[in-house]
């Protein structure tokens, strides 16, 4: 094993790269693959079939479910959330409402953000703190708000 892994957190995964450090009261579930140099934060959840790449951190209480990737060099600030149904039900088959997210490299995300799902976030592109993103953001671009807006390239 070359990576840490606090006590209290639950690893269901062996595919963790090389000096990735995932701390305290972290969940990452089945079928996650994780690069290397990355940071997990405390009380971070991974869900299953998440694919986080290299030199990514992801800070304490976000929340990255099931159908998330997260290309190299990525910041997720604390208490980011994903999502990945479009239209949620308590009840009844979702799957056909399952929707992708993507996060290019080198993008960065603020704090208490909400990534709606089936979008993209572009390479090198900064979502300010406190954003909705419910539509793709072009690389290069900041965007903030509720919705998200598209402010200016940087």
């Amino acid at each position: 094993m070359n990576f840490f892994k606090h006590k209290s957190s639950i690893v269901e995964t062996d595919q963790i790269g090389e000096n990735t450090k995932i701390w305290a009261f972290s969940h990452v579930c089945e079928n996650v693959k994780i690069g290397k140099n990355c940071v997990i934060g405390e009380s971070v959840y991974i869900g299953p079939n998440v694919f986080i790449g290299d030199n990514v951190k992801i800070q304490n209480n976000s929340l990255i479910y099931e159908g998330v990737t997260i290309e190299d060099g990525v910041f997720i600030g604390p208490n980011v959330v994903t999502t990945n149904d479009i239209f949620p039900r308590s009840q009844g088959e979702w799957t056909h409402r399952f929707r992708k997210t993507l996060f290019k490299k080198n993008c960065s995300i603020g704090a208490n953000s909400t990534i709606i799902c089936g979008n993209q976030i572009g390479e090198n592109s900064m979502i300010g703190a406190g954003s909705v993103v419910t539509k793709n953001i072009p690389d290069n671009y900041l965007a903030y708000g509720n919705p998200c807006k598209i402010i200016r390239p940087i």
